[in-house]
């Protein structure tokens, strides 16, 4: 199984933006989860669970959450164990995480991105591809 359909076993596509017909998983927690999946990461369920504030865009429709599960699992991929923040590898796998993403959707805000055609599900699984090509380990 690919990242994207990992994703989207976590966040299965459905016509309805809302959360309750998605599945189980929020957006953060769904690209988190397939990340750490895929990646065959070593993460406690506790760390998987805690991503689930982070969905819905902060859940005020601020940064997207699959931006935000990316930039998590990246920090387990790149960080290492000690001070992961002065990390420079971690920082440039952000800073691309980050251009692709934007340059690939034109935007970061939720709010914005879920508006379009098929909501964050949709999205999801495009994501999952950006995140794919620049976090080769």
């Amino acid at each position: 199984m690919n990242l994207s359909e990992r994703v989207n076993f976590y966040m299965p596509r459905a016509q309805s933006k809302d959360q309750a017909s998605r599945g189980k998983y929020n957006c953060a927690e769904s690209m988190f989860r397939a990340i750490v999946d895929y990646y065959n990461l070593d993460v406690s369920e506790d760390a998987k669970i805690q991503m689930a504030a982070f969905g819905g865009g902060l859940s005020q429709g601020d940064a997207c959450g699959l931006l935000i599960g990316g930039y998590a699992a990246l920090a387990h991929i790149y960080g290492g164990k000690s001070a992961p923040h002065s990390n420079p590898q971690l920082k440039e796998m952000c800073t691309q995480w980050y251009t692709s993403f934007k340059e690939k959707f034109g935007n970061t805000n939720c709010r914005h991105l879920k508006a379009g055609e098929g909501g964050c599900s949709a999205l999801a699984i495009e994501a999952a591809g950006v995140f794919e090509k620049i976090a080769v380990k």
